[in-house]
């Protein structure tokens, strides 16, 4: 900490309850969003209450120190960037305080959708519905006034909040509302002297305000009614239009889109509504761009809830997303309108929605209407598709890509047409193409034009490129922002908007923030040139940057770069919606640096020298790599793809490198190792394992978990008894022609008989196995641990058993998913050698080989019934990682009497030896719990995964059984009878079953 930061942080020690963060690493996860820019903060603050907000904001005004408030980091404008004290909502005021009738009371730190989860049990919600509803905050939402696609029907934020809760910039807390204007009182004298202005705003801060408010807004009546005239979007600078009544002020309404620069919010009463009784869309689409735009007026007229338009690039990503879409929407589509109509009846949305039909018909006959839905998963699953593939823009390849620059113009929706065509004149003469997404009924337009990063030598261009756009938006009758705020990015234009109204912006906020330390720089600024300052920094040149420690993967340092450049900070790795996985450890701690997008952050900072290498061996760095347990959600689940497993493994192989690993992850990172040991002194290991006193002896020494469920050791390995039979080369040569069964340590050391389970039902179908006897486990627990020297090890000892048989075509099979992953997805980032990539190419999960022999017709049908059988069936994260459904699932479907039940609670916790060592073995388990719990509902009599780890967790605290599902059809198959003993409930509390 510098001198600054340490007076801070000394000053309120004692009296702020929440966390106060001034390291590099912080700074540095905080000093980007959703935009281009990064301004790097003094420090982080994170309030637990009202009171820790009003603290704050009494010692930042004493101290002049700037305050900007966060909510989940989104912003695409840079609104929530700054020099000083970042103050993060999102970590702990995130309480829904009450529900009452038709209003909620929140804090700023609820997640919209999480508000709408509980809203749904009342069967009302809170409309607005920005894209990044996932995560994006109510503080977030009242920071910029969010709408979205239904902005034509509901309104924005600001039409539905009733109230309040506000600290101002000195540290006095009001409750704003509609405020009825009163004459100022006397003043008060003590004395022989009258009350000062600063005594009176600190006896009576709410009243101070509104009567020179009133007086401002009174005086300037013309000016508003002349620059700010009716849109149904525009947050440009402050919304002055309808906050003065005839004898009250509506103070939210100016509050909500003031960006954080005249009030903190600490909490929000709002309207809620109740849910449409009917919903129906209708996706159609277009041959041209022209006629769909021309389109847009007439179903207006039609008074839609929704009709939102995107372009053919849109429809071209939409296509990659999912196989619906891809059969829903044809490539010659050049544009697609999406209409919603709501009523009170099935009937009448369809005959709205009809006549919305064929008004767009009757400009032009030739649209289509590709799919139509009225029943609720149908209807949302259409609204996924602008959703879905607007943040794809994000994962478009090349020297160029839609920047979010200029993407927020608004305009009155009847010149939508004259508009986008004057636009793309605009587009040609800079020569620059750009994609277009619309709430087109609202006239609020996204335009992201292709381009490469900015930089200091390309701004003048982008600044004369946004200048452009928005004359031609301002001679519309439009507005520079209609819903992502001014920011950073449009900010300098507001003057240009306004012109004389600007003025009284600034007296305004003068009068709420006399200092000037309430978000400075946003919508009153006056630099010109604000809008092309502080973009992101690029990775400094090879000569000039700083030295980092050697890279432990397979890649070069530009490899490195482009895969941490290409987080653009959309924040959607903050999810924490119940169809996704994405980051476990985000959904528990809720905390910016668990969010993957952190990771990205700490690395471009080394990368653009913003952090200096040594920060790879600090306590920063292993506590962001705790963070992580390579799962590999994210980065399946990214818009962008963005390879941040790979990234902090280099973060933590750096930290492994210059401080070695802890003794736990020493120890069960060699579980391969160790297994021989374990196997050969199998009944005394057994033994053990269940021994109370020597299960302390490995917590106390070890760092192994005494309460975790450990696995038993089998007699024999795998690769010993099968020895003679399925390593006999003469396989290799026979025909048919076998598998090469990769066996991985957990089947070989404790499971071997999934290896007979797998080798007889393979048998069963006339598949033989050839089982290599000099492999090893896959080394994957090393990966995770980031001991990649031992693991490049492994990998070559691997790579020289597999690679002659890869070579001549064979197919390598795994039923273990980690090993898949790893041979697939970790080796060619271990080893630069050509066997890997032919390796890989021949690598099969056991499911996709299941699945294959089933839609080929060639998987047996000749199941022995085993009874009424319910069982869960949890899918591995790093089979989801490996892109495959759970082909095994299909299987089991088919056996008579078994109901296999999807058990969708997320990540097991458990990621190998993450979830064996005392130190995250909690973690592990809060990660789990639904999981676990689920497993301990009496509806189930047995469990099934594919992945070790996961089975341990599953029978973490039940005796209830999980089994891989290859035993499973090895029983009903009837070629292991005996594994029906398996069945039956466990006995053990300190073993599997």
């Amino acid at each position: 900490m510098d001198d600054q930061q340490q007076r801070v942080a000394e000053d309120l020690a004692g009296t702020f309850a929440g966390e106060l963060l001034f390291d590099a690493l912080t700074c540095l996860q905080y000093a980007t969003d959703g935009s281009l820019y990064q301004v790097r903060p003094l420090g982080v603050a994170c309030p637990r209450s009202r009171e820790d907000v009003i603290q704050l904001a009494r010692y930042a005004h004493e101290n002049r120190i700037p305050l900007i408030a966060r909510g989940a980091g989104t912003g695409l404008a840079g609104g929530c960037l700054g020099r000083g004290l970042v103050i993060d909502f999102s970590r702990h005021m995130r309480e829904i305080e009450s529900v009452d009738g038709n209003t909620v009371r929140v804090q700023p730190g609820v997640v919209r959708d999480v508000l709408n989860r509980r809203l749904r049990e009342f069967e009302r919600y809170f409309p607005p519905d920005p894209s990044s509803s996932a995560v994006t905050t109510i503080g977030g939402m009242l920071g910029v006034d969010a709408a979205g696609s239904h902005a034509i029907r509901v309104g924005s934020t600001r039409d539905h909040v009733l109230s309040l809760e506000v600290v101002l910039a000195e540290g006095s807390c009001i409750e704003a509302g509609l405020e009825p204007i009163v004459p100022p009182a006397p003043q008060a004298r003590t004395g022989d002297e009258i009350e000062s202005p600063s005594e009176y705003r600190r006896r009576d801060p709410k009243q101070a305000l509104i009567e020179p408010l009133a007086r401002l807004l009174r005086d300037h009546q013309g000016l508003i009614r002349e620059y700010q005239p009716p849109l149904i979007r525009n947050v440009a600078g402050y919304h002055l239009r309808t906050v003065l009544g005839r004898d009250e002020i509506n103070l939210p309404r100016l509050l909500t889109g003031s960006e954080g620069t005249l009030g903190l919010f600490t909490a929000a009463t709002l309207h809620t509504s109740p849910l449409p009784a009917h919903r129906g869309v209708a996706l159609l689409l277009f041959g041209q761009l022209e006629p769909a735009v021309r389109s847009v007026p007439v179903i207006a007229e039609q008074q839609p809830s929704a009709c939102d338009l995107l372009d053919r690039r849109l429809l071209s990503l939409a296509r990659e997303t999912t196989e619906k879409f891809e059969l829903l929407i044809p490539k010659s589509a050049e544009a697609a309108l999406l209409v919603e109509q709501t009523g009170f009846t099935r009937q009448q949305v369809q005959d709205r929605l009809r006549m919305a039909i064929s008004a767009a018909r009757s400009i032009d006959p030739t649209s289509v209407v590709a799919a139509q839905a009225f029943d609720f998963d149908d209807v949302e699953f259409l609204w996924s598709l602008p959703y879905r593939v607007v943040p794809l823009l994000t994962r478009l390849k090349g020297a160029t890509r839609p920047l979010p620059i200029v993407e927020d113009i608004s305009i009155p929706p009847g010149s939508l047409n004259e508009f986008l065509v004057e636009a793309q004149r605009v587009f040609q003469r800079h020569q620059v193409t750009a994609s277009l997404y619309a709430h087109a009924a609202s006239g609020q337009i996204h335009l992201r034009p292709f381009l490469a990063p900015p930089t200091p030598a390309t701004g003048p261009f982008l600044e004369t490129l946004a200048r452009d756009l928005y004359d031609v938006a301002l001679d519309h009758g439009g507005s520079v922002s209609g819903e992502h705020g001014d920011g950073l990015a449009r900010t300098a234009f507001l003057r240009q908007q306004y012109g004389p109204l600007y003025q009284v912006f600034t007296r305004i906020k003068q009068l709420f923030d006399p200092r000037n330390i309430l978000n400075p720089g946003k919508i009153i600024n006056d630099d010109p040139h604000l809008t092309i300052r502080n973009f992101r920094p690029h990775p400094l040149p090879e000569e000039a940057a700083p030295q980092l420690v050697d890279l432990q993967w397979n890649w070069s340092r530009e490899e490195l770069s482009q895969s941490a450049l290409s987080c653009n900070g959309c924040g959607g790795c903050r999810s924490i919606d119940d169809g996704l996985r994405m980051c476990p450890f985000f959904r528990r701690l809720g905390s910016e640096e668990a969010a993957p997008r952190s990771k990205a952050n700490v690395l471009r900072g080394l990368i653009d020298g913003e952090l200096s290498p040594r920060e790879l061996a600090s306590d920063g760095v292993k506590r962001l790599a705790d963070l992580c347990f390579n799962c590999k959600q994210c980065q399946l689940e990214c818009p962008a793809n963005v390879d941040i497993p790979h990234l902090i493994l280099e973060a933590r192989a750096a930290y492994v490198a210059a401080n070695g690993l802890s003794r736990a992850d020493w120890i069960l990172s060699r579980a391969h190792s160790f297994g021989k040991l374990g196997a050969r002194f199998a009944p005394f290991a057994n033994w053990a394992l269940q021994n109370r006193p020597v299960r302390w002896l490995l917590d106390r020494f070890l760092g192994i978990a005494r309460e975790r469920k450990l696995p038993r050791f089998s007699r024999r390995t795998f690769l010993r008894q099968c020895r003679r039979t399925l390593s006999d080369r003469r396989l290799l040569s026979g025909d048919p022609r076998p598998v090469v069964y990769f066996v991985d340590h957990f089947v070989n050391y404790h499971d071997p008989e999934l290896g007979w389970a797998l080798t007889r039902v393979l048998a069963h179908h006339g598949i033989p196995v050839f089982v290599p006897q000099q492999q090893i486990g896959s080394g994957m627990a090393m990966v995770s641990a980031g001991d990649l020297d031992a693991a490049r090890e492994v990998a070559e000892r691997n790579i020289r058993v597999l690679a002659e048989h890869a070579r001549e075509g064979f197919t390598i099979l795994c039923t273990e998913p980690a090993a898949a992953l790893c041979l697939t997805q970790e080796y060619p980032r271990l080893l630069d050698h050509p066997d890997v990539p032919v390796v890989a190419a021949q690598v099969v999960e056991a499911g996709a080989l299941f699945e294959q022999l089933a839609s080929s017709g060639r998987l047996k049908n000749d199941f022995q019934p085993l009874g009424n059988m319910t069982v869960g069936y949890h899918t591995p994260c790093h089979l989801r990682a490996l892109h495959r459904e759970p082909g095994l699932v299909s299987v089991l479907r088919r056996v008579p009497g078994l109901h296999v039940t999807p058990i969708e609670e997320g990540c097991s916790g458990m990621a190998g030896a993450f979830g064996l060592t005392r130190e995250h073995y909690e973690m592990s388990i809060d990660i789990g719990r639904d999981l676990i719990d689920r497993m301990r509902q009496p509806d189930l009599m047995l469990g099934a995964t594919e992945c070790s780890s996961c089975r341990i967790q599953m029978e973490q605290g039940t005796a209830t059984p999980t089994l891989h599902p290859l035993k499973l059809l090895a029983l009903a198959y009837g070629l292991m009878p005996e594994i029906r003993e398996r069945l039956r409930p466990g006995t053990g509390t300190l073993v599997t079953t």
